[in-house]
């Protein structure tokens, strides 16, 4: 997860007409809801989403990582290079094991999704070499629209923020923040059968089932799970040893997945403002599911 600390805030601003901010007729609004505003197509790489887009002042369609997870903007430092654009600010950003890195803040005339055109997007330059990706966006479109994520037609849809679409037919979920970031509920079921609650954040960008805090892993003695493999990740300017283990079950959204993979790492501990978080949930446990559909500004999940 891409975290900025203290008071610095990352301000996206659409522009719409004069006229379109008088109040429209109910029948209207609920045709809006029903009418994408875009619909992107996604590939699945490295089990990540992975989204065209374009950048002013470039021709070329770059492809970041949708993650809802990302906090921050994220572009390539030799995208930024070949774009030739100015630094704006140092700033200090962590990923999932919380330590701190400076890196540089630049300003983006206008980031283009198909359809949808965000103006003044402030990224934080990072060299992402690591991953299949120009960059990684997640909270700036987030908060901006209705986002429905299709596994099954590998779309990305965006709706006018608030209603949620009509025509969804799964279970509606409320999630709260932690930082910016969607905590949903869920429960997983260990080994001897016990059931263990716990808030995990919600990251379609994750490459993995569930990844622990360690603090979690510690607390419930989850480290005497039987050890599968064990894997090297740099996360920012780190390398990162993970154990890559398996629970029975978790319960999510009224669905029993079986069985899942899990990960957890010593220095993993990516805290919550206001409660406990377990982890973080990723693409495998999302792709049980045909679609998920966040409605951010009313806090709500909905899982088909």
């Amino acid at each position: 997860m891409w975290r900025i600390p203290g008071l610095i805030v990352l301000i996206c601003i659409t522009f719409w007409p004069a006229w379109g901010q008088r109040r429209k007729p109910v029948a209207q609004e609920e045709t809006d809801q029903h009418k994408p505003l875009a619909v992107i197509p996604f590939s699945m790489v490295n089990r990540q989403v992975l989204i065209p887009v374009m950048l002013s002042g470039i021709s070329d369609t770059l492809h970041f990582i949708f993650d809802t997870g990302a906090e921050v903007t994220v572009l390539d430092e030799k995208v930024a290079t070949r774009m030739r654009l100015n630094k704006s600010r140092d700033a200090f950003m962590s990923g999932t094991n919380n330590g701190m890195i400076k890196t540089t803040i630049v300003s983006l005339n206008a980031l283009y999704l198909k359809d949808l055109r965000i103006p003044y997007v402030k990224a934080y330059l990072e060299n992402l070499s690591n991953l299949s990706a120009d960059g990684v966006i997640g909270i700036d479109l987030l908060k901006l629209y209705t986002i429905r994520i299709d596994y099954r037609q590998q779309q990305l849809i965006c709706y006018r923020k608030g209603k949620m679409p009509v025509g969804n037919t799964g279970r509606l979920l409320h999630f709260q923040l932690n930082y910016s970031t969607p905590v949903v509920d869920a429960s997983i079921t260990l080994p001897d059968g016990r059931s263990l609650p716990g808030h995990y954040h919600i990251t379609t960008g994750g490459d993995y089932g569930i990844l622990f805090n360690w603090p979690y892993v510690d607390k419930y003695k989850l480290n005497t799970l039987p050890t599968i493999n064990t894997d090297q990740v740099v996360d920012l300017a780190r390398m990162l040893y993970y154990i890559n283990s398996s629970l029975p079950s978790m319960q999510l959204g009224g669905k029993n997945i079986s069985p899942v993979p899990v990960s957890y790492s010593k220095d993993i501990n990516d805290v919550g403002v206001f409660t406990e978080v377990a982890g973080a949930i990723g693409y495998d446990i999302w792709k049980q599911f045909s679609s998920l559909t966040i409605n951010y500004e009313k806090k709500e999940l909905y899982l088909e």
